[in-house]
């Protein structure tokens, strides 16, 4: 069994939901950063629905490539012992059963051998296939890899072969197609991505370029930069008990280049730098000629320096390689994701990031700014400063940071199953009175009965613009425990989205609350039959959802968790810190509040929170009564943070800002989305109550200040006295002034200028 990451899970949750037959749409386009996992991801989802359904259904997945994908597809599924994985050539041969999974390279089937393929076979040909699983009511699932490339009309015409009942798209550059209606969109963050330490924290580039070398060749100058961090890397691991890795350094061509390039790359590597295809340490990978490539993945490989082409087989991937070398040639090349997706993967993914700052970035060295700005543009790469240095200052700082290590140790079943049933008790005024208890479920509007309702559209309609003629409908079905256990289970999966238990024990739940047994229970609210109790969870798992989240927000608010697992630990500011930045913002100023050394105004114009950006730009206004500003991080262990209760358990928040007056004063400040100019709430975070206790309770103590704060109309307010307010308007949010104790600055003024 893989251990998915939270994202990764995400993901598989996102696609068992979407799979359910009554699901809105049948297209979903999933948007995933390179090295997130996306076969893997691919991969459980398809295992866990055959596992857990007997569904007719054949998935067929589409590679792009020579092959190289979708091989290495097949061969991660047959890890799966719910898959039946096989090559177009097997469904030649046996055609698409029930649980199977088909890899497809798209030039098997729109090449030039295709023809046969479909259409002239003396054998049964795919078309055939195809139409025997649908005579035994089989349908199929489409899976589209990479779906950004080979997006052809002959591909289309294969892919609509399938009359796919669901069809899902994925790559890391896919853009949003913007039709809701038609096709959803699906994003994977790579914030997320990083904070698992799949990828690294960042990309570093051009760091420590020494222009002052002699001569004016562009190799000596790369290579020799690029050397000195594969040395640091190297020593990283020796001094950090890494073992087992040999950091690889990617020389990448331009695809389109004179051809005694490589030969020149090849002889300063060579008789420079001592690296040879004799004693192992070079390898080259192009079309025309390939040395010391195999096993040239593999983390222990001999291989230091390789030189390859962006056309590199599509989905090749070293772990080990930590930088790339982008060469240029009179010319500018486009920028791919792809291109530093090779170099952002961690070696060891299931130890994440090291925490040690040489080992957790990728390092690129190029001198082609064409490619750069590209790779800004695309938000490719991230523009991180190089490694600034704290201030004298604000080294002796000490607080206590707190921890939770593993969620899934300190969660308790038994204690969501109890919180869950006291809310909802609460909230609908149950007694131990079953049949009073389902007459008021059903008189709040919730659906009884043995039936399932389907809603759908009827009528008719000349053009799209009349649609608003057609009328609802309801259908109304006998429910089928047996029957409908795939809708159950998309049900189940929804409500485990509030409940953060496992599919079995949300069903284990329902059925105490609703399904009346031989055995009552405590917590039982009503006595159902196992058809109404089904048709009760599909009628109304949308309704039972928002109240399992209410109920999660108000439990976690009275932190009624023990908090006896939590680990504390002395937080100091870290001695050395990168920020991401803007580096084409051309006024950029050195911000003196910043606990660090040359930390600048370049890096606050890239937050994407208005209020954060507001937040530092007035703590640097008032910089007369301010010692130091340090701007928290939001992932790993190195950053300060403080424990909140959640429904059965525990989670852990990062507090943005520490901030120390001249007066020795310390504030701890979390900010917020405050109201837009409409009154509307920006505050996305439904547990802001809930670490807003939990500071409450921090500050209490430690004796710290402290402070939420959120923005209204472009100004600053903040609230830390008595419980939580949402409505801005109340006069329980001041003026930050006040919270610093601060008179009113007349020619005070915050800039919104985004350059």
């Amino acid at each position: 069994m893989i251990n998915l990451k939270n994202f990764q899970q995400d993901v598989v949750n996102k696609l068992l939901a979407f799979i359910a037959p009554e699901y809105g749409v049948n297209n979903l386009t999933i948007k995933a950063p390179t090295g997130s996992g996306k076969t893997i991801m691919l991969l459980s989802w398809i295992d866990e629905y055959i596992r857990s359904t007997a569904d007719n259904v054949a998935f067929v997945w589409f590679t792009p490539g020579a092959g190289e994908l979708e091989e290495q597809s097949q061969d991660k599924a047959n890890s799966f012992s719910s898959i039946k994985a096989q090559s177009v050539e097997d469904a030649l041969l046996n055609g698409f059963e029930r649980g199977s999974a088909t890899f497809i390279n798209y030039e098997r089937v729109v090449g030039k051998k295709s023809k046969a393929m479909l259409t002239e076979s003396e054998r049964d040909n795919l078309v055939d296939k195809i139409d025997k699983a649908v005579q035994n009511n089989r349908h199929f699932i489409v899976i589209i890899d990479e779906a950004h490339r080979n997006d052809t009309t002959k591909a289309r015409d294969i892919i609509s072969r399938f009359n796919a009942s669901k069809t899902v798209r994925v790559s890391a550059t896919i853009d949003n197609p913007n039709s809701p209606d038609i096709v959803e969109f699906y994003q994977v963050e790579e914030e997320s991505v990083i904070a698992s330490g799949l990828i690294t924290r960042a990309v570093v580039v051009n760091e420590e370029i020494d222009i002052n070398l002699d001569g004016t060749d562009e190799f000596a100058i790369l290579f020799d930069a690029a050397e000195k961090k594969r040395q640091a890397i190297v020593k990283g691991y020796a001094e950090n008990g890494v073992t087992g890795v040999n950091p690889l350094v990617l020389v990448q061509l331009p695809d389109e280049s004179t051809p005694d390039l490589s030969l020149r790359i090849e002889k300063h590597l060579q008789e420079t730098m001592k690296k040879t295809y004799e004693d192992g340490k070079l390898g080259i990978w192009l079309s025309e000629q390939k040395r010391n490539v195999i096993d040239v993945t593999k983390l222990d490989n001999k291989v230091e320096y390789l030189i390859i082409k962006q056309a590199i087989a599509t989905g090749w991937d070293a772990p080990r390689a930590k930088i790339l070398i982008k060469i240029r040639e009179n010319m500018g090349e486009q920028f791919t994701i792809q291109t530093l997706g090779r170099i952002r993967r961690m070696p060891q993914p299931l130890r994440g990031h090291y925490d040690v700052d040489v080992l957790d970035n990728a390092y690129l060295y190029t001198f082609d700014t064409d490619f750069l700005n590209g790779a800004f543009a695309q938000g490719g790469a991230v523009a991180p400063t190089p490694l600034l240095e704290l201030k004298d200052k604000a080294k002796s700082l000490k607080l206590i940071s707190e921890r939770v290590l593993k969620y899934d140790m300190v969660l308790n079943e038994k204690l969501i199953l109890n919180n869950v049933y006291d809310g909802l008790k609460k909230h609908f005024n149950f007694t131990d009175d079953l049949d009073a208890n389902y007459l008021i479920l059903k008189n709040k509007g919730y659906s009884m009965g043995d039936e399932i309702i389907t809603k759908f559209k009827q009528g008719r309609f000349d053009t799209l613009e009349h649609t608003d003629k057609l009328q609802d409908r309801e259908r109304f079905v006998k429910a089928d425990y047996q029957d409908n256990r795939i809708d159950l289970l998309h049900a189940f999966h929804e409500l485990d989205r509030v409940l953060h238990l496992p599919l079995s024990k949300v069903e284990a739940m329902l059925r105490i609350f609703f399904l009346y047994g031989d055995n009552r229970r405590k917590n039982t609210i009503t006595k159902m039959s196992a058809n109404e109790w089904t048709a009760f969870i599909l009628n109304n798992w949308r309704e039972l959802r928002e109240e399992f989240r209410k109920t999660d927000v108000a439990q976690s608010v009275q932190g009624s968790f023990d908090l006896n697992n939590i680990q504390q630990n002395d937080f100091t500011i870290p001695l050395t810190e990168r920020y991401t930045y803007n580096p084409k913002f051309a006024d950029a100023k050195i911000v003196e509040t910043n606990v660090y050394e040359k930390y600048t105004t370049a890096s606050i114009v890239v937050r994407p929170s208005i209020v954060e950006r507001l937040m530092e730009r007035w703590l640097e206004e008032h910089s007369e009564n301010i010692d130091f500003v340090y701007k928290n991080g939001d992932k790993g262990t190195q950053y300060f943070s403080l424990v909140y209760t959640t429904n059965g358990g525990v989670s852990h928040f990062y507090p943005d800002f520490i901030v120390q007056m001249k007066n020795g004063d310390i504030y701890i400040i979390e900010t917020k989305g405050g109201e837009n100019n409409k009154g509307q709430d920006k505050n996305i975070d439904p547990y802001a109550p809930a670490k807003y206790e939990a500071l409450k309770k921090y500050a209490s103590k430690y004796n710290v200040k402290w402070a939420f704060v959120r923005d209204m109309n472009e100004e600053l307010y903040y609230l830390n006295d008595g419980e939580w307010v949402d409505e801005m308007l109340s006069d329980k949010w001041k003026p930050i002034m006040e919270l610093f104790g601060l008179k009113e600055n007349e020619n005070y003024a915050i800039e919104e200028s985004e350059s």
